[in-house]
């Protein structure tokens, strides 16, 4: 087994700028969440907050110290078991994203030497790693010069795909070329750069709300148009947006 120390930093956040919290409707005070216990009635402190597991004889209670100590090979660890193509990961499977740093004496050029392989091979590693008591499956990838882990969901968290219908008329020769003109017509090397319009929006709300009035409702949703109609006007639209 190969060991490179490092250290896990969250590459995402769930905070954002348009964030709400919940409120009383009728007076606007804040809605407190609080722990109760159910055999007693009284609130709990979250000193008190345990782990139960239900039995066929009743509730095993397990306490933070109980979780440390599970036998886990993966603790603190990635454990690769292979190296496979970068696309033969399920997108549907990706949980959370980490930064790998590099950590101790030696560590950032071994890191570095890892990175740039990987990046040669076209390949991530697989393997497992165990984050706040829980073991999931990892992926070890490159970002730039830098190592990423990516956790997964287990296979079995997965639901299972809706029924597929197939269209009740097959798309012609036609369509798909010009479906295929467009895909070229708005081909990057990268991916674009969007913006959240969410916050501005809200924000537009909430000035509304404050001044006593408010917005007129968004338009509906856009009505079924003829697909070769569409595509056609959407090749248009995308050849005049790449004009200098």
């Amino acid at each position: 087994m190969i060991v490179l120390p490092v250290q896990l930093y969250p590459a995402t956040r769930t905070e954002h700028p348009g964030r709400t919290h919940e409120v009383h409707g009728l007076d606007g005070g804040r809605i407190k969440h609080r722990r109760v216990c159910e055999a007693d009635g009284q609130e709990v402190p979250y000193e008190q907050v345990a782990h139960g597991v239900e039995t066929p004889t009743g509730t095993v209670v397990l306490h933070d110290d109980d979780l440390a100590r599970l036998p886990l090979p993966a603790r603190k660890i990635l454990a690769l078991v292979g190296f496979v193509p970068v696309g033969s990961v399920d997108p549907a499977l990706f949980h959370r994203s980490y930064y790998a740093e590099p950590y101790g004496p030696g560590a950032d050029r071994a890191s570095a030497l890892l990175a740039t392989a990987l990046a040669r091979s076209g390949r991530v590693g697989v393997g497992k790693i165990a984050i706040r008591m829980r073991e999931r499956p990892a992926v070890l990838r490159t970002g730039g010069s830098r190592l990423m882990v990516h956790t997964l969901y287990w296979p079995h968290e997965r639901n299972e795909p809706p029924e597929h219908r197939a269209p009740a008329v097959p798309p012609t020769d036609r369509e798909l070329g010009m479906a295929e003109v467009l895909v070229e017509a708005l081909a990057q090397d990268a991916p674009p750069e969007l913006h959240d319009e969410y916050v501005a929006a809200l924000e537009r709300v909430v000035e509304a709300k404050a001044a006593g009035g408010q917005l007129e409702p968004p338009a509906g949703p856009p009505q079924p148009v003829d697909l070769m109609a569409a595509l056609e006007a959407s090749i248009r639209a995308a050849r005049r947006d790449q004009q200098p």
